[in-house]
Parts: C-alpha cells; structure tokens; sequence
C-alpha cells in the first residue's frame, strides 16, 4: 500500500510541477478540489462544502481562485438562476481524458494478467480502501 501511494504521489506532483495548462503551478489543495469537482455529478459550491466538510465561503474562496486560473467554469442552472453547477475548463477536461485513458489501458493491461476472480476481489478490495473513513466501526 505504501509503494502504490507513494507512486501516486509522484505521478501527482509531477502534474501539478509541470509547466503546462493541464497542471502548472497548481497546489495540491487545488488538484484536489479539481478530482471532486471532475467526479462529482452536477457539482455546486453547496455540494462541494458537504462533502469535503467545510463552510460554503471557503469553498467559494477557492472555486473563485479556480476560475480566475482558469481551471474551472460555473454554469448558471437553466431551471434555478441561484444555482451555478462547476465544470472543468476545456484545458482541465483535456489532462482528465489523458488520465482516464491511462485508467482504461492500466485495465486492459490487468485483463490480460489476471483471472476474473481476482479481479473481482481486487476491486472490492479498491473500494474497500476508497471507501473507508478512519475512525468508522470495522467490518
């Protein structure tokens, strides 16, 4: 576990170091409010503070800073005028299809190593590790 975090970690600094529109210069705070707001289905400022467990402005403070780099659109809701959905700009959505790729080929290469049941097993086992909170009652 500790060599595939530290993996991670690499491949992520690595991103957000490079001078390039798909990360440069971004904080890790920054791309870890771009991963929730990429994966996270009609995303507002509301939704964003209940799930990272902060106050609305403070979110809003940091949205604002992704929008001014560039990094993030609000789209005003066609049904509600109050309500603005968060999107990644072009250029983010752009580095998030490269990932996703790399995510689809890592599969591919794992279908050709492994029997379905391992599979399986190591993908309850992924959502076992993204789904755990410290602290919650063990299973």
């Amino acid at each position: 576990m500790n060599y595939f975090y530290y993996r991670t970690s690499i491949n992520e600094l690595r991103w957000m170091n490079e001078g390039n529109e798909g990360g440069g210069g971004l904080t890790y705070n920054s791309l870890l409010y771009l991963n929730v707001i990429a994966y996270t289905p009609d995303c507002t400022i509301s939704k964003l503070a209940e799930i990272v467990r902060i106050t609305k402005p403070a979110v809003t403070i940091k949205v604002n800073e992704l929008v001014r780099r560039g990094c993030v659109i609000k789209e005003q809701s066609a049904t509600d005028r109050r309500v603005f959905y968060l999107h990644l700009s072009p250029s983010q959505e752009m580095v998030y299809g490269m990932y996703d790729r790399l995510g689809a080929s890592t599969e591919q290469m794992l279908l050709t190593r492994y029997c379905a049941e391992d599979l399986e097993l190591f993908s309850k086992m992924l959502r076992d590790v993204a789904d755990y909170e410290p602290g919650e009652a063990q299973k």
